[in-house]
C-alpha cells in the first residue's frame, strides 16, 4: 500500500531527528496522506515516484527542514513532505502522462 511506502520513506528520512521520528509525528502523517483521498491515477502515480524518485522527496523534505524556525515542526515537516509529493505527482502527470497524449 502507497501510504506505508511513503510512511517509511518520511521515517527514513527524519530517523536522525527524534522530534519527528516518533509515533505522533507518524500517525498525523498518515492520517493527512489519506485525508488526501487520491484516486487511483494518483495513486498509480504515487507509486511510480516510490520506484523512481522517493529521494527527490527526502531531499525536498531534507532541504527544508533546515529552514524551519518553527515550534511546530511536525506540522511543517508533514505539509512540506505533502507538497512534495504532489509537486512530483503534478510533474509526472504533465511530463509522462501529458506527453504521452499530446498531438506534438
Amino acid at each position: 500500500m502507497y501510504i506505508d511506502d511513503l510512511v517509511e520513506v518520511f521515517e527514513s528520512a527524519v530517523s536522525d531527528m527524534p522530534e519527528l521520528n516518533n509515533n505522533e509525528t507518524i500517525t498525523l502523517l498518515r492520517q493527512s496522506i489519506e485525508a488526501k483521498n487520491y484516486d487511483l491515477q494518483d495513486e498509480g502515480l504515487i507509486e511510480a515516484i516510490l520506484r523512481e524518485d522517493k529521494h527527490e522527496l527526502v531531499d525536498s523534505l531534507m532541504g527544508e527542514l533546515e529552514k524551519i524556525q518553527s515550534d511546530d515542526i511536525k506540522k511543517e515537516a508533514i505539509n512540506i513532505f505533502i507538497a512534495s509529493l504532489e509537486h512530483l505527482i503534478n510533474y509526472y502527470y504533465n511530463n509522462v502522462i501529458g506527453k504521452h497524449f499530446s498531438s506534438t
